[in-house]
């Protein structure tokens, strides 16, 4: 097995120091209401990236972040369609902007479990056989978000409405959850070496694909089943 080279070790160092002010920020006492923590956190997040990125000569993190923000942005879609719809998603009033039914900080959060799961399959994609890229790409999506899926409706930040669940995990989530992270890697792959309107026309594919995945399964587990 290959040792980490410095840029999977600043990596680790950056999500590693990320997650730990994460927790600080969000279960520090005080007066502020958690939406502005949130805001702060995600805000920082995608400053932090391409800055760092920059800094220390990595364009692999620019250029997975100018893909994945976007994508991030369009992810407001997809919720608001589960919150306003399907009434199955419900986000509390943590006293942050508002776009719709969905906190203004998720258009940013979403660029977090997306860059691990996708740097994770560039990475390893040097290293060994496709398969293997891919497994480990569906076991990170599903690792990250189903594992986000388990915590963060203590936060409050989300929760699942009048739907099967698991551990507070919707079911009818898990297999487009998995899928969205082997998609947004495909879909970057994909439009690596293009121009950036085939790059944004990737991400937005990426989020109607991941949108019908919801509606499909949602009808299988919740109606069918």
């Amino acid at each position: 097995m290959q040792p980490l080279d410095r840029m999977e070790r600043d990596c680790l160092i950056l999500h590693g120091i990320y997650g730990l002010s994460a927790v600080i920020v969000l279960m520090i006492p005080g007066a502020l209401p958690v939406g502005p923590r949130l805001s702060a956190l995600v805000i920082a997040y995608n400053l932090a990236l391409p800055i760092t990125g920059m800094r220390r000569g990595y364009p692999e993190w620019v250029r997975l972040w100018l893909f994945l923000f976007p994508l991030s942005i369009l992810q407001i879609f997809p919720d608001w369609f589960l919150a306003a719809q399907l009434n199955v998603l419900v986000f509390p009033d943590t006293g942050s902007l508002r776009i719709g039914e969905v906190p203004a900080f998720m258009g940013g959060m979403w660029v977090i479990p997306l860059f691990i799961t996708v740097f994770l399959g560039q990475r390893l994609a040097e290293r060994t056989e496709r398969k293997y890229v891919i497994l480990a790409v569906c076991l990170s999506s599903f690792l990250l978000f189903v594992g986000s899926e388990t915590v963060l409706w203590a936060v409050p930040i989300w929760y699942a409405r009048d739907v099967a669940t698991v551990a507070h995990v919707a079911l009818y989530l898990i297999i487009p959850e998995i899928l969205f992270g082997l998609s947004a890697f495909l879909a970057y792959e994909a439009s690596l070496a293009r121009t950036v309107w085939y790059r944004l026309g990737a991400a937005f594919t990426v989020m109607i694909i991941y949108l019908g995945n919801l509606c499909f399964f949602y009808f299988i587990i919740e109606t069918l089943l």
